[in-house]
């Protein structure tokens, strides 16, 4: 023929370097991390919302309806802190200054804030019928209070016994 030959047609075909192929694998590495991250975010931030949600609750479960809690929790904390004044000017031992805030406290709670305190008490025990180990703990501390009464008791009985003998 006359004529040259058709020159084949030339088609490039684009084929990633080894660079392009290693920035491609560490996006897509970069992009699941991320991902990851942010469904780990949100799911931190969904338990924060239910613990929210169960202490609203809670709290809306305690405080009774009928009681002004802000003048009632003021006095309260007055108390506790009168409680510590007390214990602290006078000469007497180390677990006395501890116990007399807690029970100028939970004293003063029963008497401004009756419903509330009651409330409190019954959500500690259920918290306790849940938890042996709680349970074990109030039963020793109240052990250890009736005990310290009947001591108490007793010495007031002696002290009345003898200050009616020396009459």
């Amino acid at each position: 023929s006359i004529y040259d030959e058709p020159k084949p047609d030339i088609i490039l075909v684009e084929s990633p370097t080894r660079l392009e192929k290693e920035i491609r694998q560490t996006r897509i590495q970069v992009i699941k991390a991320a991902r990851d991250f942010e469904q780990q975010i949100h799911g931190v931030a969904n338990k924060w919302i239910a613990i929210e949600q169960d202490t609203e609750k809670t709290i809306k479960e305690i405080v009774a309806q009928d009681e002004r809690l802000m003048p009632g929790a003021l006095y309260i904390s007055v108390a506790g802190l009168a409680g510590t004044i007390i214990a602290r000017n006078r000469m007497c031992n180390v677990l006395l200054r501890i116990a007399s805030p807690l029970f100028f406290t939970i004293a003063s709670s029963y008497y401004f804030l009756p419903k509330t305190s009651h409330n409190i008490l019954k959500k500690i025990q259920e918290y306790e019928q849940k938890s042996p180990k709680l349970l074990k703990v109030h039963y020793s501390i109240s052990e250890v209070a009736n005990d310290t009464k009947q001591k108490v008791d007793s010495v007031i009985a002696d002290l009345k016994n003898n200050n009616n003998k020396s009459k």
